[in-house]
């Protein structure tokens, strides 16, 4: 009864909400301004990438990329990155155990992967978008300006940012018919014409279709941003998370099916499924006009996060006898990290070819304390990784005592310095030939100490990686670039958590390496749409064990495949945007096989707008060999704009209804997707 009463709660909203929708389609407004909100403006498109830290227009970058907009995210009413996700071709959203984002780029996926402003981002948590600019995701290996990590690809976060001689303030309010609300403020205060103070604030109560499931979010984010001379900008920035929600790890399968019958069922408890995150970011930002073509940048990170995790999770399901066997675990995470940088920028002519060249360092040093406990039924410190519990399908709420406090299995403390040089030119060789070429070096120092464990003592590790990368853009038409490159990147043996050092073997091994090479063509209409199409092939280079000193073997695999992409307006009413990736051979594991989507918004008036979105993902296997069958997801969205300054949107996500699976942490953790459900959203500036 409960998913029905879903459905008719979602049908009742939407229905009410399309009426009056309806009714004011049909009233007379003078004061509309529906492109400051909807439709058709720029603030659906990027031009240039932040990330790439040179001002290059998209179609001169010899890779693929996605930009998406706060705009644009707003309209698709996208909260995380697993939504972006859904909609951006060449990346996938894996579960992450519940407790972190967790996205493959290509196939391949690391903590490492997420940056902010072009800074790491390597706490593991639900990121959130309120403070949100835009997202770049760029395909490929990406060390020469990120380091490790970036070896699929990366997500870029760039903040928004205070600006001075404007005064605004926006608010969003949103709910949907699960009871889930959001209150999200951007708040800007001009202080003369060198300077301004923004303010950026969310808070959010989540819920959803699953029993149990809550969450409280909250975000706060003020900025600084003045220029201290003609020649020189400060910007200034801090931001306080605390998060706390439901850990639910899905379902369990059966000869690697996910079980349709248990999709309704929680396998957790209230009180013991949770997790919590504080954190805290203070970034300071100085740029430094040398010359007119010249300018130094000089950044600073501080940051400090304190993550619980537990959770109790289906580890196995038996159908003959009607039971499911239960574990779970207990982990909690404290980490620091200070980061320098400092850029050197320019845009030179010489000898009548022009440059753009980039040359900096960074530095990171990093501590990290991981503590983790297994369930423990008789309260007994074994150092094990703990008892598991068989309960009745029908009695699974019934669970034996147990605590997640005695049970410890492992306790590490680490400290990780890491020392990096690069740099990037792009020389334009001739009108239609453009060269990019660069490197980075990375010094990566990790000591581990295995305060409590079987194996006791500590560990330490070094290793220095050259990363180069190479492409070159031939602008066939001014419209028109055909582009190749070639780029490498790496992954230390440390584990996400810089604790994973146990054993000779990841102490003897090198890193990971994986090599890309990407051939493709991006065209751009005259009426504002940009189409791309690239082939990729991603290898990566393993070591996967060790004999003696430096003799260990290695296992390479390859990612081959197709990904075409469409971005912008068909018509002067119509906007688009489109994507597919298509693998080619045996996809690997947590990829679609092939997948997918297209969303489009169309002005019916200069007041009333529609947005239709559509999804599909084919067969993948999951963790676990878990085999998770193919969905189409359809996605619609109606809005309306009362004035310039506010605005009605309504999403409806799945349409259909359909029961879907999208990804999986192992056979006995299956993510149920959300059925049809409404958000309605108010958006005005005041």
């Amino acid at each position: 009864m409960k998913m029905k009463s879903k459905k008719l709660s979602t049908i009742t909203i939407t229905a009410f909400l399309l009426a009056g929708f309806s009714s004011l389609h049909g009233q007379e407004s003078e004061t509309v301004k529906l492109d400051d909100f909807v439709v058709m403006g720029e603030y659906l498109q990027s031009s240039e990438v932040n990330a790439l830290k040179t001002p290059t227009p998209i179609n001169e970058v010899p890779q693929s990329l996605a930009i998406l907009t706060a705009d644009l995210m707003s309209l698709q009413d996208m909260t995380g990155l697993a939504d972006i996700a859904d909609y951006t071709p060449g990346i996938d959203a894996g579960q992450g155990e519940g407790h972190r984002d967790d996205i493959l780029f290509r196939g391949v996926k690391s903590t490492a992967d997420f940056f902010v402003d072009g800074v790491r981002d390597d706490v593991q948590y639900f990121r959130p978008l309120y403070n949100i600019e835009q997202v770049e995701v760029l395909k490929g290996a990406n060390a020469l300006f990120f380091g490790r990590g970036g070896t699929g690809g990366l997500i870029n976060r760039v903040t928004k940012k205070a600006i001075a001689g404007e005064n605004f303030t926006n608010y969003s309010l949103s709910l949907d018919d699960m009871s889930e609300s959001y209150m999200g403020l951007d708040a800007n205060v001009s202080l003369g014409l060198n300077g301004a103070f923004r303010l950026n604030a969310y808070l959010e109560d989540l819920n959803n279709h699953r029993d149990f499931y809550f969450g409280d979010n909250k975000g706060f984010n003020p900025t600084f941003n003045f220029d201290l001379s003609e020649t020189t900008n400060v910007n200034i920035s801090y931001e306080r998370l605390d998060h706390k929600r439901f850990i639910d790890r899905g379902i369990p399968s059966e000869s690697g099916i996910p079980v349709e019958s248990l999709a309704d069922i929680t396998f957790g408890d209230s009180d013991e499924n949770y997790s919590s995150l504080d954190s805290n970011v203070l970034s300071l930002t100085v740029d430094q006009q040398l010359e007119s073509d010249i300018k130094l940048r000089l950044r600073f990170t501080d940051n400090d996060f304190s993550k619980l995790y537990q959770n109790l999770y289906a580890s196995s399901y038996d159908s003959a006898a009607d039971t499911v066997t239960l574990s779970g675990y207990r982990d909690t995470t404290n980490r620091g990290s200070t980061i320098y940088s400092l850029d050197l920028i320019g845009e030179k002519e010489i000898g009548g070819i022009g440059h753009k060249f980039v040359v900096g360092f960074e530095e990171i040093d990093t501590s990290n304390d991981n503590d983790r406990f297994y369930m423990d039924t008789d309260n007994l410190d074994n150092n094990s990784k703990g008892e598991k519990i068989t309960v009745p399908i029908a009695r699974r709420l019934a669970i034996p005592s147990f605590n997640f406090t005695t049970e410890k299995y492992d306790e590490t403390e680490a400290d990780l310095s890491v020392s990096s040089i690069y740099f990037s030119d792009e020389i334009a060789l001739t009108d239609q030939f453009d060269m990019v070429i660069g490197g980075r070096f990375d010094d990566f120092d990790l000591s581990v100490v295995d305060v409590y464990g079987n194996s006791g003592g500590s560990a330490s590790k070094v290793d220095e990686e050259f990363s180069p990368r190479f492409g070159l853009v031939y602008k066939a038409q001014e419209n028109l670039a055909l582009y190749g490159s070639y780029s490498e990147s790496f992954i230390p043996k440390s584990g996400g958590q810089y604790a994973d050092l146990k054993g000779s073997k990841k102490q003897k091994t090198d890193p990971d390496v994986y090599e890309n090479t990407e051939f493709g063509v991006k065209y751009e209409l005259t009426n504002g749409l940009s189409m791309t199409a690239a082939l990729y092939r991603s290898n990566a280079v393993k070591p996967t064990g060790s004999v003696a000193d430096g003799d260990y073997a290695v296992t390479e695999t390859a990612t081959k495949g197709l990904e075409v992409t469409a971005t912008g307006t068909v018509t002067e009413n119509w906007f688009i945007s489109a994507g597919a990736n298509i693998v080619d051979g045996t996809a690997p594991a947590e990829v679609a096989e092939n997948s997918y989507s297209v969303w489009n918004l169309v002005k019916v008036n200069d007041q009333f707008s529609l947005g239709l979105g559509y999804i599909h993902k084919g067969d993948t296997i999951g963790k676990g060999s878990t085999q998770l069958p193919s969905y189409d997801r359809l996605d619609v969205a109606a809005y309306y704009s009362v004035s310039e300054n506010l605005r009605f949107q309504l999403n409806i996500e799945n349409v259909t209804d359909q029961l879907y699976f999208p990804n999986s942490y192992g056979s006995g953790q299956v993510t149920v997707g959300a059925p049809v459900h409404a958000t309605f959203r108010l958006s005005g500036r005041f």
